[in-house]
């Protein structure tokens, strides 16, 4: 019996964390996120981190206080100077903040000026472009932000026992926890924001979007030896293989919990072979070299949190669910921190399953 066979067989015998669909909507939320980056920035989602820093500090001088004191919240919870300052961080800064070597931001900073995503003036001081400016606000309030307060709400919802079962429909919800793409998302949770919030509250909203997406993508990084690519691919398959928890069609009044079949036996998880990928067909669907996406996934085999079955697929096993539930835990508590925040300066409730067809 192979090593992958008999980690298949101990996971068969696993039971479903309760908490499975918290996870998975938070999860779907950024790895939509993830994803979206890498297609604005040539695969490489680690390249928003410097712009993104940038675009913070420039919001420390904005004449609103909301958005001044936004973009205050966000970089001392990075650890970098919240004072308005006349020049740009230094790259030694922001590597201090992020933990990316300085050579790195410095190959990067060549690599985003001739993108055209950020400039660098006569005295060397790095700032972000028009361009860059206006990348955040057509994809933040076009996608970020909808998806953000949606999958929030539902957080809450399912957090709460008297709401638990009373949020978005189980169908809509499991649409959401398999969309690995914002344009995979049911229409429900891409409602407008009312033209009349499109000044500071809403530009401070974009501050703590970005400064929440930021950190994410930050603390994670290390787990994966800032390889951002491993988490795609660990996404993409939990993603695919979820939809085996799910086999019957749900209505409104069923319960989540129920519908994913949580506490009971992951039988049906490992045994279904359209619910997971070989290395070809993820390859084909993140635009990957085939070779690249083999040695990732022999990687993420090798951490233990995904394992190759004897027909070439992969799945996912639940030393991944353990290794990240304390990760987890923490990136939840933070969404809903940033979300009420968001939700305060909006001032308004946040999108129910009544209202927002």
């Amino acid at each position: 019996m192979s090593a992958a066979t008999g980690a298949l067989d101990q996971a068969r015998s696993g039971a479903v964390p309760s908490d499975l669909p918290l996870t998975l909507l938070a999860a779907g939320y950024h790895l939509r996120q993830i994803n979206a980056v890498r297609a604005r920035f040539d695969g490489r989602a680690e390249r928003v981190a410097l712009p993104v820093l940038l675009w913070l500090a420039a919001r420390l001088a904005d004449p609103d206080p909301e958005v001044a004191h936004a973009a205050a919240v966000v970089l001392q919870s990075l650890a970098l100077e919240t004072r308005p300052i006349s020049r740009s961080y230094s790259l030694r800064e922001i590597g201090d903040a992020t933990g990316f070597p300085r050579e790195t931001l410095r190959r990067t900073a060549r690599q985003l000026t001739g993108f055209g995503w950020i400039l660098q003036d006569t005295a060397g001081q790095l700032s972000v472009t028009p361009r860059f400016t206006d990348y955040l606000w057509a994809d933040g309030e076009s996608e970020r932000l909808q998806d953000f307060r949606w999958t929030a709400a539902r957080l809450r919802e399912l957090s709460d026992p008297a709401t638990a079962s009373s949020g978005a429909s189980v169908t809509e919800a499991l649409a959401a926890m398999s969309a690995c793409r914002s344009e995979e998302l049911p229409r429900s949770v891409h409602w407008a924001i009312p033209a009349t919030l499109a000044g500071a509250p809403l530009a401070a909203a974009m501050v703590y979007l970005c400064g929440y997406n930021l950190r994410h993508l930050l603390h994670i990084a290390p787990h994966v030896d800032g390889d951002l690519l491993q988490v795609v691919l660990l996404g993409e398959l939990a993603h695919r293989n979820i939809a085996a928890l799910a086999p019957g069609a749900a209505t409104r009044s069923a319960e989540l919990a129920a519908v994913l079949q949580v506490d009971q036996p992951r039988a049906a998880l490992l045994t279904n072979p359209q619910r997971a990928f070989n290395a070809y067909s993820l390859a084909s669907c993140l635009g990957v070299p085939y070779e690249t996406t083999r040695r990732k996934l022999t990687q993420l085999c090798t951490r233990g949190w995904v394992a190759r079955d004897a027909r070439g697929l992969y799945w996912v096993l639940p030393h991944a669910a353990d290794y990240f539930q304390q990760f987890n835990l923490d990136r939840r508590a933070n969404m809903l921190a940033t979300a009420a925040m968001i939700e305060a300066l909006l001032q308004s409730p946040a999108p129910s399953q009544t209202g927002q067809a």
